[in-house]
């Protein structure tokens, strides 16, 4: 089983603002919700491509109803604690006019030490041996820096295998756990090695450290720049693709599900690296948060092969 976790979901509200000025008044030109969240949005596209998740997390009882009925819709499991205080909602600013992409976060409800328990005891009577996890996205107040390192750990111990895409603290706790994937992006991987990263040779050495501390399998993606894959088989260099950009919230989501789906499905380094890279891209195609399915993807891999090497 593939199981998602989201610890501060949010109900993500994108607003389309042509040539959006500060300190104005400025007009809507189009509005949609999604609820969101990187574990959801995994589980999202990873339903569109014919995987079945189980989405784990929290939430609060402003949004509880809306996460059920829309999870329920998309035909995605999930056991979700409820959490006293509210889930968020995340307001992304498209200006298509100037090309610009604005995301503003709100924190997060606070979890308490009660909640905290109850979701770690779900999360232990859940994972079994044989199942894929996928710990992703930030925190909440009240959930200590260390959650991944503890689920990671937890997870490992049953003999399940585990992917982490998260920043700061929360991903480099978890190291030390020794996921089997990451996906860093290019800032979180030079926070994780403490220095600036400005080149390709630094980044592949950057990698190569976080490699050596027994994590094999390390995606860095770089946006419109693409991406950079290190696997135990070597490394991997793919070039962006170049597409109409009409929300870039989640394409690193997306890139997440399709390795899920690649390990699954026993894809070599360079069809696993093609694929994560043509999910990124159908993703930012489309409004929203909204999923791309496994034939948008596809449809665009001819492209992702043509465009990686091996470095």
């Amino acid at each position: 089983m593939v199981i998602t976790v989201t610890l501060n979901p949010a109900l993500d509200k994108t607003l389309v603002v042509n040539n959006f000025a500060v300190g104005e008044v400025n007009r809507v030109q189009a509005a949609r919700d999604d609820i969101g969240g990187k574990g959801l949005n995994v589980s999202k596209v990873l339903k569109e491509f014919g995987i079945q998740s189980l989405a784990l997390g929290f939430l609060g009882n402003n949004l509880r109803d809306r996460f059920e009925k829309d999870l329920d819709t998309k035909g995605i499991d999930h056991r979700f604690i409820s959490i006293s205080s509210g889930t968020r909602t995340n307001i992304k600013l498209v200006d298509e006019k100037k090309r610009t992409f604005t995301d503003i976060n709100e924190p997060g409800g606070a979890i308490t030490p009660e909640e905290l328990e109850e979701f770690l005891t779900l999360f232990q009577q859940t994972i079994k041996k044989g199942d894929l996890v996928v710990l992703a996205g930030g925190v909440g107040e009240g959930v200590p820096i260390t959650i991944y390192k503890t689920l990671t750990g937890l997870a490992k111990r049953k003999g399940a295998t585990v992917v982490v895409d998260a920043e700061g603290k929360l991903l480099g706790e978890a190291l030390t756990e020794h996921p089997d994937v990451i996906k860093p992006n290019e800032k979180e991987l030079s926070t994780l090695v403490g220095r600036t990263l400005q080149t390709e040779e630094q980044i592949v050495q950057a990698i190569k450290e976080i490699q050596e501390m027994g994590i094999d399998n390390i995606l860095v993606s770089m946006g419109s720049e693409g991406s950079i894959y290190l696997t135990p088989n070597g490394a991997y260099r793919a070039e962006g693709l170049q597409v109409p950009v009409k929300s870039t919230v989640g394409a690193g989501d997306s890139m997440v599900a399709a390795l899920v789906y690649s390990i699954l499905n026993e894809r070599d380094d360079i069809n696993t690296l093609a694929l994560a890279q043509s999910a990124g891209a159908a993703s930012v195609m489309l409004e929203g948060t909204k999923a791309c399915n496994l034939s948008q993807a596809e449809s665009l891999m001819e492209r992702a092969l043509m465009k990686i090497r091996r470095i």
